[in-house]
């Protein structure tokens, strides 16, 4: 089986990082730091993995996108979202969408990231018994 990742560069990788790691208390998988061009690290997103890249200076053989996340937004689904709630909250995380039931099933609420990447965090409603 394979492995699915979000991966991006981002210039602001030691506030993307600690955002990531103290802000939302994800677990750090991995590091590297081999050099300011190459720095890294892995984050445990539920069933996926969230890779934050340090942006190289110097001429690179990456192919990356060089503007701010645009159009897109992960969406990460946790055992308890009002757990994870408090958590935003308590760690004053700008929310941008507050906890609330959904439409379509899901109790969820939304926060920006250091990049400006929008995280949409749920858990499922039970399903209601006629």
């Amino acid at each position: 089986m394979g492995q699915f990742r979000f991966c991006y560069f981002t210039p602001k990788y030691e506030e993307t990082v600690a955002f990531y790691r103290d802000g939302l208390e994800l677990e750090r998988l991995e590091s590297w730091d081999r050099n300011p061009d190459d720095r890294g690290s892995l984050f445990r997103a539920s069933g996926g993995i969230i890779e934050i890249v340090s942006r190289p200076q110097a001429p690179s053989e990456h192919h990356w996108d060089d503007r701010p996340p645009q159009g897109a937004m992960m969406v990460i689904e946790v055992d308890d979202v009002t757990d994870r709630y408090r958590l935003v909250k308590e760690k004053q995380i700008p929310i941008l969408e507050p906890l609330k039931d959904q439409s379509w099933g899901h109790r969820s609420f939304c926060v920006r990231e250091p990049n400006g990447l929008t995280i949409y965090f749920f858990s499922e409603l039970p399903k209601k018994t006629l």
